[in-house]
């Protein structure tokens, strides 16, 4: 079994770098702002892009799309995360 430092080296390898590093950690407080948190974690992880100066062409417009769509993840979630906080 891989450890997960060969995990992420495995994963340099085939990815290109992302803008920021993904957010590992939720707080978990059983509360009623729980579900709230876990949106605006995966929301804040919409902000990382995937960097695609130096790819070839082709590999480029790939993650250009993935990035595309990163974008409209962010777009439902800030829609759903407005509707759990309106007063």
């Amino acid at each position: 079994m891989k450890t997960d430092k060969q995990i992420i080296e495995d994963r340099k390898k085939r990815f290109p770098n992302l803008t920021q590093e993904a957010i590992r950690f939720i707080d978990a407080t059983p509360d009623e702002n729980y579900p709230l948190r876990i949106l605006q974690a995966y929301r804040e992880n919409c902000n990382a892009r995937y960097e695609t100066h130096g790819l070839d062409e082709n590999d480029t417009r790939f993650w250009e799309i993935m990035n595309e769509m990163q974008e409209q993840r962010a777009n439902v979630l800030d829609e759903a995360i407005a509707k759990m906080i309106k007063p």
